[in-house]
């Protein structure tokens, strides 16, 4: 099941089941809420009007269970020594029932003819208003009964009633509080009619399919929404996936949201650049191994036609010694030269095995001045160009520090040292110095173009009569050079000068 399905049912579930947990919570908890609010509620107001009552006088007590009665629609039953006093509402009218010690008889009569009539027929009773106690005078209470039919009760204005307990079905709840006033102790009930929860609760079961369908509907809604919503981040992230697993450099997760969905994008971003990065050094490694395999490749065949003509020659010359054939048979005119040719050989091979072994060679690194690690090399050559008539020219004035391998630094120094040396002709110049962050070994000599100057760095190449094997060089000297210096990082170049004419060589650290 694809994760849209899956959250659009799951969100579906939980909001139809938290919208049947409310209308059920409602079902259930609605008449006790009800209930408990209202009691609390009659409860807290008894409780003022105790208090009122304790601070009134007893002249008052009739204004101030008005009051009471009209304004929480209670019922009121109170009892000060031997006096009561009844106080309902009945069809949004206060009908009052005083009882005291001196019309004891004339209100149990009363009390019997209402309690008749109460029991037999319905009573209309008209109620007056006169700052704020609800009375009935008796021309109004004459006027009414003569025009409704009922009888006249009570007397002095004073209507006689009797507390019901409310319309059928209906609930009532009481509050009771014993109070003193004026000396005299008193008992107070207040009854409250409350409305027929139950009728509230058959017209939330009545509504309840219809809000069962509504919820459904939002729900359904919400639901596609929302899930749309996950997903769809989801989904593009996905789809990017797909591409980076075909290696497409143009795919990208382009989702900016603040929450660990956009934290899953950016780091399926970094974590592809991460992959890319890692193709990229490997190729360009692969690059580097495959140019270094066709180099050896091309030095060992450089190396095997250097060394089969050395070898070829001294094995005819000794053939033909062997046989005495013509000029041969003069062996100690031709031995030196089997000795010469072996020698030389001898030599080629050494400088081979060091280029083989330029990759192998593992040398701590130390930090000293450019100066240092390079006086031991320059020494020799000093005697060598001074033995030959040539003026060097060194200059440390603006030496520098360098973390390198002193020995093998000191090979590529020596390498370009010598054939400065070697091609710069009598009385000519020599100069080594520093500027910047760069070491320039320079000297006097014919110009070499631009041109030839990359086949000077190739394995046993020479370019005239002056590079020759006669000369004692066998063309490994710049292509070993440029093996350490690639080995070590740095930039270099070697370019002919105008002004002398010569060569300049530029290590850059």
């Amino acid at each position: 099941m694809k994760i849209f399905t899956k959250t659009f049912f799951y969100t579906l579930t939980l909001l139809i089941l938290i919208a049947l947990l409310a209308d059920g919570l409602i079902y259930a908890l609605l008449p006790k809420v009800y209930t408990d609010q209202k009691q609390q509620e009659l409860t807290l107001q008894t409780d003022r009007f105790v208090s009122r009552l304790e601070k009134a006088k007893r002249s008052d007590v009739t204004d101030l269970m008005a009051g009471y009665a009209g304004s929480l629609q209670a019922n009121l039953e109170l009892s000060i020594g031997s006096d009561s006093y009844t106080m309902l509402n009945w069809d949004g009218g206060v009908i009052t029932r005083i009882k005291d010690s001196d019309s004891e008889e004339s209100g149990a009569a009363a009390s019997r003819g209402t309690a008749s009539e109460s029991c037999d027929t319905d009573k209309t009773v008209t109620v007056t208003e006169d700052k704020g106690v609800k009375i009935i005078s008796d021309d109004t209470a004459s006027s009414s009964a003569e025009a409704s039919g009922t009888e006249n009760i009570g007397d002095g204005g004073i209507l006689t009633g009797i507390v019901t307990s409310g319309a059928a079905g209906s609930k009532t709840i009481q509050a009771q509080r014993s109070f003193t006033i004026g000396g005299e102790a008193g008992a107070l009930t207040a009854t409250l009619t409350l409305a027929p929860v139950e009728e509230a609760v058959q017209v939330i079961v009545s509504l309840l399919p219809v809000s069962i369908f509504l919820c459904l509907i939002i729900a359904v809604l919400f639901s596609l929404l929302y899930a749309r919503a996950i997903t769809r981040p989801i989904k593009a992230i996905s789809e990017e996936t797909q591409r980076m697993n075909t290696l497409d450099r143009a795919a990208i997760c382009r989702v900016n949201t603040r929450d660990e969905i956009g934290t899953l994008a950016a780091n399926v971003n970094s974590l592809y650049g991460n992959l890319l990065g890692t193709i990229e050094s490997l190729e360009t490694e692969l690059k580097k191994v495959g140019a270094a395999e066709r180099a050896k490749t091309d030095f060992l065949r450089a190396a095997s036609h250097e060394l089969k003509t050395p070898v070829t020659a001294v094995s005819v010359i000794m053939d033909n010694m062997i046989l005495g054939v013509g000029k041969y048979k003069n062996q100690k005119e031709w031995l030196p030269k089997c000795k010469e040719l072996v020698d030389r050989l001898s030599g080629m091979l050494r400088e081979i095995l060091d280029t083989s072994h330029l990759g192998d060679a593992i040398e701590e690194k130390v930090t000293e001045s450019i100066e240092t690690i390079c006086a031991e090399v320059i020494e020799p050559y000093g005697m060598i160009a001074r033995a030959k008539g040539l003026l060097l020219y060194v200059d440390w004035s603006a030496a520098f520090v360098v973390t390198m391998p002193p020995k093998l630094l000191g090979k590529a120094l020596s390498n370009i040292l010598s054939n400065a040396v070697q091609y710069t002709a009598t009385g000519g110049r020599l100069a080594v110095y520093c500027r910047g962050n760069s070491l320039f070994v320079e000297n006097e000599c014919a110009p070499i173009s631009e041109e030839q100057i990359p086949r000077l760095f190739e394995p046993f190449c020479r370019m005239d009569e002056s590079r020759s094997r006669e000369t004692g060089g066998n063309g490994l000297g710049l292509y070993i050079t440029a093996s350490i210096l690639h080995q070590l990082e740095l930039d270099f170049n070697f370019k002919p000068m105008c002004s002398p004419d010569g060569m300049r060589f530029t290590i850059k650290f």
